[in-house]
């Protein structure tokens, strides 16, 4: 019974690939993989802006993103395969641990806040985009800068959240 849920599920997933190959792509299912491991859904409204929603979960985390995204070729003289993203949204974290550090004094030791906190944030997203023009999936290196208040701090930068992403594009 497993077998024929697994069939059936590459048979769709081979329809969706050929229906969707080439550059331009309407629905992308991302995975990504840095300081967090993330899953997130990219909609693009026209070839230039769309809509990104993401859960990731890392240390002592889990983040629930909504991002407004844009998107626009990165080298049209040379090639037509990379895009530069950019955008801004808004998240909720759960964090059980956080490490703070005084930026204005970068070598002493962080300081450690348990319990349980929700911190809502402003975020910003940069990326760059290769898109495989004969199959459906892309890779980025995504850089997502982010603001959080009403935690330990009150306030806290987050400069640190860079990833890799593969996506299956539709």
């Amino acid at each position: 019974m497993k077998s024929i849920h697994l069939y059936t599920t590459l048979i769709l997933l081979l329809a969706l690939a050929s229906n969707s190959m080439g550059q331009d792509y309407n629905n992308a299912i991302r995975l990504s993989y840095g300081n967090y491991l993330g899953i997130s859904y990219k909609r693009m409204f026209d070839q230039e802006q769309g809509a990104m929603a993401s859960v990731q979960y890392g240390e002592n985390s889990l983040i629930l993103t909504g991002l407004r995204v844009f998107e626009t070729p990165a080298f049209p003289e040379t090639s037509s395969k990379w895009f530069f993203s950019y955008g801004y949204g808004v998240h909720m974290a759960y964090r059980t641990k956080i490490k703070n550090r005084n930026l204005f004094r970068p070598f002493a030791p962080a300081i450690v806040h348990e319990g349980h906190f929700i911190s809502p944030g402003i975020d910003g997203y940069l990326g760059l985009e290769y898109r495989f023009l004969k199959y459906p999936f892309t890779v980025s290196a995504d850089l997502m800068p982010n603001f959080e208040f009403f935690g330990p701090g009150y306030f806290r930068v987050n400069l640190n959240t860079v990833s890799v992403t593969a996506a299956f594009v539709f």
